[in-house]
């Protein structure tokens, strides 16, 4: 009788710790190394302990996911995603309201040039 493999169990969960994920780096997709320096960026980290790089690597692979999802929904041609929809999506949903200066809606230079003689020349990040 062959007893399971101790090194995971089948909920996702490590043995004998209740409530506590699989610190596995095959279930992620981000560079996890790459998160930690993101993270660490912030004056007010001086460490990341390996569980909460793993959540918060997972979460905001979860995040790219809805993003993703709701852009998608918002394509026209539902066969391609492209920074259009990216941006419909965060300029038209309230939940995705904090992206609007990082994702902004393209315009034309034509467009700029519009919008800076009818503000004094000034356009907004531009003075």
């Amino acid at each position: 009788m062959a007893s399971p493999s101790p090194s995971k169990s089948p909920t996702g969960q490590s043995p004998g710790k209740p409530g506590r994920p699989c610190a596995q780096p095959s279930d992620l997709m981000l560079p996890t190394q790459r998160v930690k320096m993101i993270m660490k960026s912030c004056p007010d980290v001086e460490t990341v302990p390996q569980e909460t790089l793993h959540l918060v690597t997972k979460a905001t692979e979860l995040f790219i996911q809805h993003l993703a999802q709701e852009s998608h929904k918002k394509a026209a041609d539902t066969s391609t995603l492209s920074y259009e929809d990216l941006a419909m999506a965060v300029h038209t949903l309230d939940h995705l309201e904090f992206l609007r200066e990082t994702i902004p809606q393209k315009i034309t230079w034509a467009e700029v040039q519009k919008l800076m003689e009818k503000g004094n020349n000034k356009f907004e990040g531009f003075q």
